[in-house]
């Protein structure tokens, strides 16, 4: 994949690219036994610009013919939503450990109790 620019709400522009940006989640890609089930998905990306500063990002990828993929920036807030939301789903489906582990380097306490 080629780099994407996406805008931030500054027009301040991130430039992304998903073979050096890290990985905070991967959707499963349709593993043995499901069908159909997992041709598409949506990935959670964390990208460090030379600023310093970390911008997360959505990615949307399918498997189907003619389906566009989507690249959104999503707030810090929004990227631990959407990683809280994973760590309640099944198997293939869950946050892995490496998975919580890096999302952890990244300051997402996910298994720490707040309540």
């Amino acid at each position: 994949m080629a780099k994407k620019v996406l805008r931030t709400q500054d027009k301040l522009k991130v430039v992304i690219d998903l073979n050096t940006d890290t990985k905070l989640y991967e959707a499963p890609i349709n593993p043995p036994n499901t069908g159909s089930k997992y041709t598409d998905g949506t990935d959670l990306m964390a990208h460090k610009a030379r600023s310093g500063n970390v911008y997360f990002y959505t990615y949307y990828w399918s498997m189907w013919q003619g389906v566009e993929e989507e690249f959104e920036l999503v707030t810090e807030n929004q990227a631990e939503e959407f990683l809280l939301d994973k760590m309640a789903l099944p198997y293939p489906a869950e946050l892995t450990g490496s998975e919580i582990k890096t999302a952890k380097e990244y300051g997402f306490e996910l298994l720490e109790e707040n309540a």
